[in-house]
């Protein structure tokens, strides 16, 4: 075990992140997705798991293991059932931490990786939800009204948090 998972500070700042992250989620669409005409969703909690992955590249770490409980947490608090999100969650967290080796580790690789990230898990959402016949959103629609916002609001959230975390994780070390 390394020196990261005995870092009592670690075992407590994660996990209460994270708590944080999902209750925030739900304030801040409250303000952002639900009062306009368009529907910019936030998602502060895959952010969180996003950027430790990010800076603290740990293979001890089981990050999809997160990204599942985040899934759960997410899809039972706001939907009241497991969804998508349980499974859409740590397959974006597999293909970041696969891409990300790839890439120098900065802001641009970072903001790259997550723009993907966040498209991929709100487009494979919608069409699962199309799948089960939960929405008849049409393509056209989602991606003005529901991607676009959401990408917007998410890529300013990266790059609003991203030294801060940086910062935070490098004394966490």
């Amino acid at each position: 075990m390394n020196n990261l998972l005995r870092n009592t500070a670690f075992k407590y700042v994660f996990p209460i992140g994270m708590l944080i992250s999902i209750f925030l989620d739900g304030s801040i669409f409250s303000i952002f997705g639900a009062s306009l005409s368009f529907h910019a969703v936030p998602n502060l909690s895959f952010l969180w798991i996003f950027l430790t992955m990010f800076f603290i590249n740990d293979d001890e770490i089981h990050y999809e293991w997160w990204a599942m409980l985040a899934g759960i947490i997410i899809d039972l608090f706001y939907m009241g059932f497991l969804g998508v999100y349980t499974f859409i969650f740590p397959l974006a967290i597999y293909f970041s931490r696969w891409i990300y080796k790839h890439l120098p580790l900065n802001i641009i690789s970072a903001f790259l990786i997550y723009f993907i990230d966040i498209t991929m898990i709100y487009s494979l959402s919608l069409l699962a939800n199309r799948l089960e016949s939960l929405t008849n959103m049409s393509w056209s629609f989602y991606l003005v009204y529901v991607l676009g916002p959401t990408l917007a609001i998410n890529l300013v959230f990266l790059i609003v948090l991203y030294i801060p975390l940086q910062s935070l994780f490098d004394k966490l070390k």
